[in-house]
């Protein structure tokens, strides 16, 4: 009778140990969710964006049960190609970084309507399985802009841009909006490159700019912006930039840099997916979200700037102030608040 009870015990335990074996191996078989992040070094104002939006799927990785995969393609054609291919081996959400149109993006989502897509810098409603992912450039530009004015000892300030384009328009607008509700008698130099990838083009333009009397320049024009950078530091005036901060390469030349948080919106798209709560549509990330502001990493800013723009950021967290992202809404900008500028 005791070789029967431990014959028996034996083989519960057996059991057990196999039934746990077998669960755990079927958890290790279930797929897991596969994100793929393509991007095109055709356009190299995205260059820095592939490296935050990175962040943004590392974060991912943490929280969900996610794979990840980032694939680059060199030119426009390639990307088309690759997006197609990344949705034809089966990723289920596909993070598009780079420059293609949404009418393009809009056929491949088509042809694999089962695969989520999220657009990156995207402000178009394209279709219900791509979530464009848009950000208010335009409410950091406004910040940068008190900056600048606040700053200026000539009360004339630069602004260089790439390619003309709705997104640029943003950063333009945005800054002479702030510039303007510091100082509206402020001169602000408008030029363009007319590409991203030319930095003794910025150069040239910078130099001009500064022999005009700018001692201050914001620019968002990719690699032109060493060449800016160049210039700026040569003449010994003061130059801030866009999604990467380089100050530490140049602090003495280099005020302060505006940050677009696109790996916050990157781990937004993937939680709504993961969280099957991933609807297509414009979301907008902006001072509301994080996902753009300044950064001040060598403290060049004074204490009176940065109560200045604590004062103006709450203000357009409140609704107080709307700030212009086109030329039509800088023309009509006003600041509808007495007295905000001696907070």
């Amino acid at each position: 009778m005791k070789k029967y009870f431990i014959f028996l015990f034996i083989f519960i335990i057996i059991f057990s140990l196999t039934a746990c074996d077998m669960e755990r191996n079927q958890e290790k078989e279930e797929p897991l969710t596969k994100v793929v992040m393509v991007v095109t070094e055709g356009c190299s104002g995205y260059i820095s964006y592939k490296d935050i939006a990175s962040q943004g799927i590392e974060r991912a990785k943490k929280d969900f049960k996610i794979e990840t995969e980032i694939l680059e393609a060199e030119a426009t054609v390639e990307y088309i190609n690759v997006l197609s291919q990344a949705a034809e081996n089966g990723a289920d959400l596909i993070i598009a970084v780079g420059c293609i149109s949404s009418s393009k993006l809009e056929r491949i989502a088509e042809q694999y309507p089962e695969t989520a897509f999220a657009m990156v810098d995207s402000e178009e409603d394209i279709c219900e399985n791509v979530m464009s992912l848009a950000f208010k450039e335009h409410e950091g530009s406004f910040l940068m802009g008190i900056i600048a004015a606040l700053t200026t000892k000539t009360d004339v300030i630069g602004f260089i841009g790439g390619v003309p384009g709705p997104t640029i328009d943003k950063f333009e607008y945005g800054f002479r909006g702030g510039v303007k509700a510091i100082n509206p008698d402020a001169q602000v130099l408008v030029g363009y490159t007319d590409t991203f990838e030319d930095p003794q083009l910025g150069r040239e333009m910078a130099l001009t700019q500064i022999q005009q009397g700018a001692d201050i320049i914001f620019h968002e024009s990719g690699q032109c912006g060493n060449g800016i950078i160049d210039a700026a530091s040569e003449q010994e005036v003061w130059v801030m930039d866009v999604v990467q901060d380089q100050s530490a390469n140049d602090p003495k030349t280099i005020l302060c840099s505006m940050f677009i948080r696109v790996d916050h919106a990157v781990y937004f798209a993937i939680q709504t997916f993961m969280e099957d709560d991933f609807d297509g549509g414009v979301y907008e990330f902006g001072l509301d979200f994080q996902a753009v502001g300044y950064i001040d990493s060598y403290e060049n800013l004074t204490v009176d700037v940065t109560n200045q723009l604590k004062a103006y950021e709450a203000a357009i967290l409140a609704g107080d102030i709307y700030v212009p992202k086109t030329r039509e809404d800088f023309e009509e900008f006003t600041v509808p608040i007495d007295g905000l500028l001696s907070q």
